[in-house]
């Protein structure tokens, strides 16, 4: 049955990256890119990509640039589509590819020219932590998650940027809380408050 999950999990996840709905989004975001009044972007997969965070923040200057089923792979690719007067980029990404078996090297390595990517921009990262999965994923996927994680929160404190650890209420036994997922992955609407909070002081 986990097994099963993850399975179908992943290949959701493969066919929406290479359907027509990436293109779809990046496309509008291109188009976006010069519009004014926008500073906070939200970037990253199906978790972010779900957010209603003009309501979760009350606020007008954040905007959702996250993709279902997006990999490290493909926000490294469109991060030149990002709003030009952006100055605070809030991102988690990397759980598709690990569900997709590559290394947690590989993803990490990624996940290093992103942040490069949005200094070069002058946008200032602010890394969250990949969310653990629920009890229906193999514990191998947590594991590979938590050294994600530590990877990330030690490059943080030595580059000296900002790592927000999401997991130390989603997640705080590493095994993604049942209050806060409906499949194990993906948060509801408790869950989009929770983070919310967790991430206004940030702003």
């Amino acid at each position: 049955m986990k097994t099963l999950l993850i399975l179908l999990i992943a290949l959701h996840s493969a066919l929406i990256a290479n359907s027509s709905y990436y293109q779809h989004r990046v496309s509008q975001f291109e188009l976006l890119s010069s519009a004014k009044g926008k500073s906070i972007v939200m970037l990253g997969d199906s978790i972010t990509d779900r957010g209603l965070w003009n309501e979760l923040t009350q606020r007008n200057d954040v905007i959702n640039r996250g993709i279902s089923g997006d990999t490290t792979i493909g926000v490294l690719a469109r991060v030149d589509s990002l709003n030009k007067r952006l100055r605070i980029a809030f991102v988690m990404i990397g759980v598709n590819d690990l569900l997709k078996n590559r290394s947690v090297e590989y993803v990490f390595k990624n996940y290093k020219k992103i942040i490069l990517e949005l200094e070069r921009k002058k946008i200032k990262p602010i890394i969250e932590s990949v969310l653990h999965v629920g009890t229906l994923a193999p514990a191998i996927y947590n594991t590979k998650i938590y050294k994600l994680n530590e990877l990330l929160k030690k490059y943080a404190q030595k580059k000296g940027l900002q790592f927000v650890d999401l997991n130390k209420v989603f997640a705080p036994n590493k095994v993604l809380l049942d209050k806060y997922s409906l499949d194990g992955l993906h948060l509801n609407g408790s869950g989009y408050v929770e983070w919310t909070k967790i991430i206004t002081p940030y702003m």
